[in-house]
């Protein structure tokens, strides 16, 4: 049998374990809210469409940027590629196209390491969504250095996808 003080003990223990359960309750119940809201919300889109020429031998960067505060980047790109040496007979062509961010890309053009976020490879066309790390600026590079002769034409839709 329980005497008074041990009645008084367990009441108060219960009291707390149940105040307890109801906070964690409350609190997993805010973060499911939250994260809802979050994901639910519409990103921030901005889409960069064009078409450039390439000398042989050269290359062509387009930069973007992600702003401060920038969550969940990606960036699509879908681009296809023509070639030609004298301007008549185009046909499909191909080339490297680049993403970096702004160090690796300045480290690369001064020909030290450089880390690519994506490296297509030599293709003349390519479609690919690519996560970013961050906010910040990162560079597309369509590289036409390793043709001496083959004039490019590049033509592309890019997206810049976040939430905020």
């Amino acid at each position: 049998m329980m005497n008074q003080t041990q009645k008084k003990s367990h009441l108060i223990r219960n009291i707390a374990i149940v105040a307890i359960v109801i906070i964690a309750i409350v609190i997993i119940l805010f973060f499911i809210v939250v994260n809802y809201t979050y994901r639910s919300s519409t990103p921030t889109t901005f889409a960069l469409t064009g078409v450039t020429y390439i000398l042989p031998s050269k290359l062509v960067e387009l930069n973007i940027f992600a702003p401060y505060g920038a969550k969940d980047i990606s960036l699509s790109i879908d681009f296809y590629v023509s070639e030609s040496t004298n301007f008549v007979n185009w046909q499909s062509g191909p080339i490297y196209c680049y993403i970096m961010n702004f160090t690796n890309f300045v480290n690369w053009e001064i020909g030290h390491q450089a880390y690519f976020i994506y490296n297509s490879g030599q293709v003349s066309m390519a479609k690919a969504i690519i996560s970013l790390p961050g906010p910040g600026k990162y560079f597309i590079v369509f590289d036409n250095t390793f043709s001496v002769s083959d004039f490019k034409f590049v033509s592309y839709i890019i997206i810049l996808s976040y939430y905020t």
